[in-house]
């Protein structure tokens, strides 16, 4: 299974099971990528049936980095 880095623009593979590719995971602010730690569910990359809760999360993710790189 193909799954890309959900920055921006970013090409790199990751394994489903993460979010990102190191670079940019770390690029995230500790308090984000523990946020999405958090609402992250095993399990749910393979049956396609992440919560409400981590889906919003990961918008507000994109809308954070959408601002960030603006600056």
């Amino acid at each position: 299974m193909k799954h890309l880095c959900h920055w921006p623009g970013c090409k790199a593979e990751v394994p489903p099971r993460l979010w990102g590719c190191k670079k940019h995971w770390y690029q995230l602010p500790k308090v984000i990528r523990e946020n999405i730690m958090l609402h992250y569910r095993p399990g749910q990359e393979i049956d396609k049936k992440p919560s409400k809760e981590y889906l919003e999360v990961v918008r507000n993710v994109r809308q954070w980095i959408g601002k960030d790189e603006k600056v």
